[in-house]
């Protein structure tokens, strides 16, 4: 058959890129990858000198690393969180106590956990309710998907099917829900230890599937590269499963393995298989030399039913935790309006320029955040007063959604912040109107006319706008 669109000369070159690192590797290096690829590398013994003096020359090891700005604002927000023990040890043991390697590693999390998900999640466990809609769809989509029984030795399996549009599921997305997924899983001290096998499909999603998204592709490809750096835990091998056939799938998919496996570190590099066969079946049926039993493992990512009950059943657990947490800080903090898990939203960093506060006293009178809000206030008080009760509530809401487009609505407790509900914000600009009432009883002001063009009608406009997210 001839090769239209070179897939063999382009997976001959992968081989070729594989094979030249083994042969760069010296001998123990090269049995080493041989032993995790199969499975067969010997336990590490975690005696408790060990783990301490790893830990500490871990701590060594991060005070050496010259750029390291979103660890130290880690650290500065959540010392506790950020020197866990337990928290480092997923990254020893995902390295097998590298501590070099593991060091690097937690530095590069926390760069790549405030790009994904921003300065405020930094020192919190990513959840579910963390994420995008679209993070969402990607999250149960099946792009990504764990095997219901896992190899010989007890590794985990995990299959991804990259050939799903990115319009559907954007490479943005993707890394969110892989660091996700990856920082669940390490709560396994058992995952932490054997790490996972990955699997990757050339299998398309049904119409999703789009010829001319190598750009998207590419795109991921070379970001997952620099987020294998920054999770604990490691591939402990990479199985590139597809059919060899002269079509345009395979063009495109072996375009993107070759591009995929060209940004790999070194060390992952010699850890990739690649099986060709006529169809999928042949392909997948060569896993069984490496002790994975390809009759479990999800052939396709539609109906992912599996994935998605063990999903729905984290977001539960999630879920419960938070509210278990806020109670057991609100009764620690002893503050009566934080009592209730309805009224809180997350624990936070403290207040920016664009943030409300919750309270009365000067701190919060002079705060940027609550002049704004007083402006806002002041700016619709005419028609609010002219307003039914219904109509009073919509003026608060839209108020609060014009703060919330560049800022909270915090409350502080005995141990640190918290961004409260919609509920409790809505709660603050009510009491901001009756504070501006009373003042205006106290002065006594002057009437004046209502006109377009006033200060007045340009707040009440700056509010109507907010309400339609076009402020």
């Amino acid at each position: 058959m001839t090769d239209v669109f070179a897939v063999n000369k382009m997976m001959s070159e992968v081989d070729g890129i594989i094979a030249d690192h083994l042969k760069e590797l010296s001998p123990e290096d090269r049995e080493n990858s041989y032993s995790l690829l199969h499975g067969i590398c010997k336990e590490i013994d975690e005696t408790p000198s060990l783990i301490a003096q790893s830990l500490e020359l871990m701590d060594q090891e991060i005070s050496n690393i010259q750029r390291k700005d979103a660890y130290i604002l880690a650290e500065t927000m959540n010392p506790d969180y950020v020197k866990n023990p337990d928290f480092r040890l997923k990254f020893l043991r995902g390295d097998r106590f590298s501590v070099m390697t593991a060091a690097a590693k937690i530095v590069n999390h926390f760069e790549m956990k405030k790009f994904l998900f921003g300065a405020s999640k930094l020192v919190k466990d990513i959840e579910q309710d963390d994420m995008s809609e679209e993070d969402i769809v990607t999250l149960y989509s099946g792009y990504v998907q764990w095997s219901p029984l896992k190899d010989t030795v007890g590794r985990t399996i995990s299959i991804v099917f990259p050939l799903m549009s990115s319009k559907l599921t954007p490479f943005i997305s993707r890394l969110r829900v892989s660091f996700y997924l990856r920082m669940i899983a390490m709560e396994d001290v058992n995952f932490q230890r054997k790490s996972v096998i990955a699997i990757v499909s050339a299998k398309e999603c049904g119409s999703s599937f789009d010829p001319s998204d190598i750009s998207g592709w590419r795109n991921g490809a070379k970001a997952a590269g620099r987020l294998s750096d920054a999770l604990p835990g490691t591939y402990r091998g990479v199985h590139i499963c597809f059919p060899s056939n002269n079509s345009i799938r395979s063009y495109m998919f072996s375009s993107l393995v070759y591009f995929a496996v060209s940004v790999l570190s070194p060390l992952l590099k010699v850890l990739v298989r690649v099986h060709r066969g006529e169809i999928m079946e042949d392909c997948m049926a060569k896993l069984q030399s490496f002790g994975i039993n390809p009759d479990v493992i999800p052939k396709s990512p539609d109906n992912p039913e599996y994935q998605t009950n063990l999903l729905q059943s984290r977001r539960n657990l999630e879920r419960l935790r938070r509210k278990k947490f806020h109670q057991e800080i609100a009764s620690a903090a002893s503050v009566p309006n934080l009592s209730s898990s309805e009224d809180f939203g997350e624990w936070v960093c403290g207040p920016s320029e664009n943030d409300v506060i919750l309270g009365r006293g000067q701190r919060s009178n002079l705060h940027p955040g609550n002049i704004r809000l007083r402006r806002l206030v002041e700016d619709a008080k005419g028609i609010y007063d002219k307003s039914t009760k219904r109509g009073k509530t919509d003026i608060a809401a839209r108020i609060v959604v014009a703060i919330q487009l560049q800022g909270r609505f915090l409350q502080e407790s005995g141990l640190g912040w918290v961004e409260v509900n919609d509920k409790a914000a809505r709660q603050k600009v009510s009491h901001a109107f009756r504070d501006t009432c009373k003042k205006k009883k106290k002065k006594r002001p002057s009437a004046t006319k209502l006109e377009a063009g006033t200060p007045e009608m340009e707040g009440t406009t700056q509010i109507a706008l907010a309400s339609t997210g076009n402020l």
